[in-house]
């Protein structure tokens, strides 16, 4: 059987899926959504339908926030291995030479905090000052580390890309390597993914809020191995009680963002027409959704642009094609 990009190729009704339905999904992403650059459908784990509008299947693509959900991965790692020690440890000592923190709470902020949105730092979706500073800073660790927290951690969701930037900066500090090495040995090696393009901010350090270039065949596969709970050719490659463990609701969410009400461990989490669906997403249309009761996997790219939301393309049509 022929390998497409890890998956065997199969036609959908062979594993499940009405043909009839995702060619007609695939019209209506032609026809209407002109952001959208790729639709492709895994289930059973055979790759079963794959579109491209205006790129080629080769092409990486800026995955914006969907980078979030996969360093969530490298976090079950490094617990594992013994890197960190648990969820609840704090995260100012995993980061020496970051400077002072403004506020004294911040020595009450875990990983815990950081990977649930709960750090109590300002979200920049809601500040678009603070956000352009943040991104245009000189080290946007050291800047995020001078903001005043705007709510105790752990009592309130804000959405922080800063957030995210300085869990990556913490287990890169726990690893003790830069956090792009640490992802291309425990990570993309074992699934066989090519280094991919990752921006850094300007102290070097990979922005593990968002940026990460992966094709969307590699963006399927990374699915896949989470529907099969961190299992990848016979190996572990993330631990299972942690795949179950990031996908269970932690805290409510932006439900505006996405329409997704419910947050994990960097992951977000549904229960779409009585089926749970985890959700890894991104600005302009980025979207991995791993529905593990269908054994179904979908990956959805689209320009990183301003532009109307299409996760109904997967949350209905692709999830109705299911026989």
């Amino acid at each position: 059987m022929r390998l497409i990009s890890g998956l065997p190729a199969a036609p959908p009704e062979a594993v499940g899926l009405d043909p009839v339905r995702l060619d007609a999904a695939a019209r209506h992403v032609a026809r209407d959504l002109p952001h959208v650059t790729s639709l492709l459908v895994a289930r059973r784990g055979c790759l079963a339908f794959e579109r491209y509008f205006g790129i080629q299947a080769g092409e990486a693509q800026d995955l914006q926030s969907v980078t979030k959900s996969l360093v969530s991965l490298l976090v079950g790692i490094a617990l594992d291995r013994g890197l960190l020690t648990s969820l609840d440890q704090p995260v100012l000592p995993l980061l020496p030479g970051a400077g002072d923190p403004s506020d004294c709470r911040w020595r009450q902020v875990t990983l815990r905090h950081l990977l649930t949105m709960t750090s109590g730092l300002p979200s920049e979706l809601t500040d678009p000052a603070y956000d352009d500073a943040w991104v245009k800073s000189a080290d946007p660790v050291r800047f995020a580390l001078a903001q005043p927290l705007v709510a105790a951690p752990g009592t309130t969701f804000h959405y922080s890309n800063a957030g995210a930037h300085l869990l990556g900066a913490a287990l890169a500090g726990a690893a003790g390597q830069d956090l792009a090495a640490f992802a291309q040995e425990a990570l993309w090696t074992p699934l066989g993914i090519a280094t991919p393009h990752w921006p850094r901010d300007p102290q070097g350090r990979p922005f593990a809020s968002g940026g990460l270039h992966l094709t969307p065949r590699d963006l399927l596969r990374l699915g896949q191995l989470v529907l099969q709970r961190g299992e990848w050719a016979g190996q572990q490659v993330v631990p299972r009680s942690w795949v179950e463990t990031a996908t269970r609701p932690r805290v409510a969410g932006y439900a505006w963002m996405e329409g997704l009400p419910e947050y994990g461990l960097l992951w977000w989490v549904a229960r779409e027409g009585h089926t749970e669906g985890w959700y890894a997403t991104g600005y302009g249309g980025q979207y991995l959704a791993v529905f593990p009761e269908l054994e179904l996997v979908a990956v959805m790219t689209g320009k990183v642009e301003n532009h109307p939301n299409h996760r109904q393309v997967i949350a209905r049509e692709v999830r109705a094609a299911v026989l």
